[in-house]
């Protein structure tokens, strides 16, 4: 079974974990770059589209609620990486009073669970979904 590279981008380190644990149990392996902030994920990504020797990421999730850079700044950069198709997850602790902010890039748009079991559990079906059945 081929290993499936994530980027995630999420500056929680409570949330990163429970993200990262919930991505390697459970079906194929899964490798994690963690990234804490947008900026870092801008050099990340500008770094793949420079050495197309580096991973391409089979998945990005981003919190869309980062300090400096959000998450939906980061997809016009993502835009550059043109031969390549990568989902995008979008995630969100906002509730649902904000509106989701969807182009091209973005394939869905998730309010964070606050109850860890429903937490984890959207990360298996994320997983599932999106590093089985269409990846």
């Amino acid at each position: 079974m081929n290993t499936k590279n994530v980027l995630l981008i999420e500056n929680c380190m409570l949330d990163a974990i429970l993200i990262k644990e919930s991505l390697q149990q459970n079906g194929g392996p899964c490798n994690i770059n963690l990234l804490e902030d947008g900026i870092e994920a801008i050099v990340h990504i500008e770094s793949v589209l420079q050495d197309k020797n580096n991973e391409i990421p089979d998945l990005i999730i981003a919190n869309e609620e980062l300090i400096m850079i959000n998450g939906v700044n980061i997809l016009s950069k993502i835009s550059k990486l043109n031969n390549f198709y990568i989902p995008v997850i979008i995630m969100t602790s906002s509730g649902s009073e904000i509106q989701p902010h969807f182009n091209r890039h973005t394939c869905c748009y998730i309010s964070k669970p606050l109850e860890i079991k429903e937490f984890l559990k959207v990360f298996r079906e994320i997983k599932y979904y999106w590093l089985s059945l269409v990846n």
